[in-house]
């Protein structure tokens, strides 16, 4: 028989988690648009992929934060 745990996290501490997912995404993005490759068909899809990940991930910070602060 297995238990299941809850683990419940501040809103301070999701913004911290998708802020960091963010920057981490956003750097991805940069790094294929900015590598040797350039944009061709391969590097183009992953730079849109990277790049709405890191907009999603700075929403759900933003949501947080707001959460956080009482303005949500």
């Amino acid at each position: 028989m297995t238990t299941q745990t809850e683990t419940t996290k501040t809103p301070q501490e999701i913004g911290a988690h998708a802020l960091t997912k963010a920057v981490r995404y956003a750097d991805w993005a940069d790094w294929h648009a900015t590598s040797g490759r350039g944009t061709d068909e391969f590097n183009h899809a992953r730079i849109a992929v990277y790049g709405g990940l890191a907009a999603v991930y700075a929403e759900v910070a933003k949501a947080a934060a707001a959460v956080a602060g009482g303005s949500a």
